[in-house]
């Protein structure tokens, strides 16, 4: 009895050696009982068969399912866990080679007839069979997942000439568990991805732990976890100064700050780039310390411009009631000044001190009477009175009235007027003003001579009028202000012409853009609707050239 006790031990240590955590801890408590067996021996009180029931018992109490095989392949143990699993008792295995298990389990374990195959082959590779799956469904539709391993006994590895142990889990429940937190994650991740705003979380480090979807489009390039914020979002080697992110790893308290994106890393912001808000917030670690932190960066670029819009437009309003009381309070005077001048001319009309000093007078007050009248119509509302006019007709007008100018400055003008534009349904009042604004900018961006040209087409339902100078152009860092009220270049401007133009334009549902020139000047593009029913077919152009005539 004793021999077979020590042959009984040395097996068990073995098998423990190699078996999982689980695994170990039965055969440790298998050996455990051997030893005290071994002391009763030697103490006179024999086990017998309650000491082997007692081992039986114990192999029994273990939730995993136990099975071990001879070096030929049969069963020896077959604990209460296997017989669950599958619905066979171990009275009717025990002795039979594993391979015949499959034809005596019930009509309810059918299922397992593929996994015992699949475990069978995996007997004979022992120590490869490590923590494998297989997932089953029975009659019902009911999933179970089970967990095998298979383990050699004996201190040789890969050998089985001593049998090997198999140990059964069913882990369906726990592969419940990790499907719905990946479903979860899953759910999760979609949710993270379809915020409309930027959201990405960095460690201490200001490593991208995770980055969302949007934050790539927000900033116009790949975006991925690994790579430190700061080359992500401004392409510099460092950490942002002014990154409210390094405040809320200081203070553990959310941090806000608004900043502009440079316009090569934004999307949609043009020559401007865009605005965004940058919000931090912290998310702590075990030791209550801010372990990492969330950065959600929203494009505020919109609310921004529409404060700006919005600021302006109170300017503008204050601007107009002191426009009403320059109107009140300024042209009555200056009519009675223009008045008293004509008069003073007439007057002395030999008298050439006298009708210098008048022609000052009334040129000089006539400059102050259109600041005036810039002011006002800036201010306040023009109201339309539409008729059905010609484009060629209010250019021609246009250029009658600064025809002094022009002859003065010798200006070439060429005139390339579609005769057959259609008529447009417009304000020939205000139109004629806005054209005029243009011209007259035309002719001062040439004091020394140039070329004037005028053309008008219709194209695409609109007509289209193209005044182009040969002037310096428009500096690249002035083209973004040219529609600003109060911006001017000129010594005497009031910086409210192209303002103006532009407001009579979008009232008449028309627009106005600014180009350069092939001669290197400027060439202002100005496009007015055409309603369906005055369309026509376009006509080829005539030209008209002016030399000084004008």
């Amino acid at each position: 009895m004793t021999v077979w006790m020590k042959r009984l031990r040395t097996r068990f240590d073995a098998a423990a050696s190699r078996l999982g955590a689980q695994a170990g801890r039965v055969f440790s408590c298998l050996s455990k009982k051997v030893r005290e067996t071994r002391i009763c021996i030697k103490g006179g009180r024999p086990p017998g068969e309650e000491m082997l029931m007692h081992m039986a018992r114990l192999l029994d109490s273990v939730a995993s399912g136990i099975i071990s095989l001879d070096g030929a392949g049969r069963i020896r143990v077959f604990n209460a866990a296997a017989e669950e699993l599958f619905g066979a008792p171990a009275g009717a295995v025990i002795g039979l080679p594993f391979s015949e298990v499959g034809r005596i389990i019930g009509a309810d374990f059918q299922c397992l007839r593929g996994f015992l195959e699949k475990l069978n082959n995996a007997v004979w590779a022992a120590g490869a069979a490590i923590d494998l799956e297989h997932e089953l469904k029975g009659r019902d539709g009911a999933r179970k997942v089970i967990s095998y391993s298979v383990y050699p006994l004996g201190r040789t590895p890969w050998s089985v000439d001593n049998g090997v142990v198999i140990v059964l889990d069913d882990i369906t429940r726990k592969k419940e568990m990790e499907d719905k937190i990946y479903d979860a994650k899953k759910t999760l991740q979609a949710v993270f991805d379809g915020i409309t705003d930027g959201i990405q979380v960095v460690d201490s480090e200001f490593r991208v732990i995770a980055v969302n979807k949007s934050m790539s489009r927000l900033l116009n390039r790949r975006i991925s976890a690994g790579g430190y914020c700061y080359e992500a979002c401004v392409f510099g080697a460092k950490i942002c100064e002014d990154c409210p992110a390094i405040e809320t790893f200081a203070s553990g308290k959310a941090a806000t700050i608004t900043k502009a994106i440079p316009s090569s890393s934004a999307v949609g912001g043009g020559s401007r780039g865009r605005i965004v808000e940058i919000t931090t917030f912290p998310i702590y670690g075990r030791n209550n310390g801010v372990a990492q932190v969330v950065e959600y960066i929203k494009d505020v670029t919109e609310r921004v411009r529409l404060a700006e819009r919005l600021e302006h437009s109170r300017r503008l309003a204050e601007l107009g009631e002191m426009a009403a009381r320059v109107a009140h309070e300024v042209r009555n005077p200056l009519n009675a000044i223009i008045g008293a001048a004509h008069y003073l001319a007439t007057e002395y009309e030999g008298a050439v001190a006298a009708r210098k000093c008048t022609d000052l007078i009334i040129r000089q007050a006539s400059r102050v009477n259109q600041v005036a009248s810039d002011l006002l119509s800036m201010s306040r509302p023009q109201a339309l009175r539409p008729t059905d006019i010609n484009i060629n007709a209010v250019l021609e007008q246009a250029l009658d009235a600064v025809c002094g100018q022009i002859r003065g400055q010798g200006i070439e003008v060429i005139s390339r007027l579609d005769s057959h534009v259609p008529v447009i349904h417009a304000d020939e009042m205000q139109i004629e003003q806005a054209m005029q604004n243009i011209i007259r900018n035309a002719i001062e961006a040439m004091p020394d001579s140039g070329v004037l040209t005028v053309a008008s087409e219709y194209k695409d339902g609109h007509v289209v009028v193209a005044i182009e100078d040969t002037g310096p152009g428009i500096p690249e860092e002035n083209k973004k202000k040219i529609f600003r009220s109060f911006f001017t270049t000129k010594t005497r401007g009031t910086g409210l012409g192209l303002t103006i133009v532009q407001n009579v334009l979008k009232n008449h549902g028309g627009d106005i853009r600014i180009e350069q020139s092939k001669t290197g000047g400027a060439r202002v593009l100005v496009r007015l609707p055409v309603r369906k029913e005055k369309a026509d077919n376009q006509r080829p152009h005539y030209e008209r050239v002016y030399l000084n005539s004008r």
